[in-house]
């Protein structure tokens, strides 16, 4: 009777579907966000005044601009162009 209930249980296991995936956001999208984010380290930069906080804004500030370049790069390489002006 143990067999037949664990049987069951790997069957369903095997036998479901995986959920499906999440879409990811455009890269548009996270191009802007990613802007945002080294803007804002770039206010929190200029906020701080204690040095060891400092430090971590200035920690802050240079990941968020590689992050940015970074996606920012890849954009370009696919070809993708954004104007929010437009």
């Amino acid at each position: 009777m143990k067999i037949a209930w664990t049987q069951k249980i790997i069957a369903s296991l095997v036998d479901s579907e995986p959920p499906p995936a999440a879409a990811a956001p455009a890269l548009v999208d996270t191009v802007e966000q990613a802007r945002r984010e080294w803007q804002y380290a770039q206010n929190y930069y200029n906020s701080v005044s204690d040095s060891d906080l400092v430090d971590h804004a200035v920690y802050l500030m240079q990941a968020a601009e590689k992050k940015y370049m970074y996606l920012l790069k890849k954009a370009r390489h696919e070809g993708v162009t954004y104007s929010p002006y437009q």
